[in-house]
């Protein structure tokens, strides 16, 4: 069966095989995206839960260190006995700080005092007498 001439050239050959051309292309491409959908969706819903369970976590973390901070910022303790480091709440050195600085050169100089015997190294082991001695 052939064509009638009055049909524009809709019956050639060439344009028949565009078309297939076309309806193949747009059959992968529907695939892919049918797919790749339906991949999304059974992934998904492992990896939702997975999420959520780390949130969690990392919430209670979150809530653990905010306590502790907060209760290591508001109260006094002993760190250091040997060196004399102690920790105090951070309103208590605020109004230590102003009181220091009225003399602002006396303040450095007992600062860097401070630190130098705080960051001084621990001193050397002994060493071990020789076996010849």
């Amino acid at each position: 069966m052939s064509c009638p001439e009055s049909q524009d050239s809709c019956c050639t050959p060439a344009c028949r095989t565009k078309a297939a051309y076309f309806l193949g292309a747009l059959v992968v491409i529907l695939l892919g995206v049918g797919l790749n959908a339906m991949l999304k969706s059974y992934t998904e819903t492992g990896a939702q839960a997975a999420r959520d369970a780390r949130a969690k976590e990392r919430s209670k973390a979150q809530s653990e260190i905010r306590q502790t901070t907060a209760q290591e910022l508001g109260t006094a303790a002993l760190l250091d006995k040997a060196k004399g480091v102690y920790r105090i709440p951070v309103t208590a050195a605020m109004q230590l700080t102003l009181k220091d600085y009225e003399n602002a050169a006396a303040s450095r100089a007992a600062f860097v005092a401070r630190v130098e015997k705080i960051t001084a190294p621990p001193p050397k082991a002994p060493e071990k007498p020789s076996a010849f001695e």
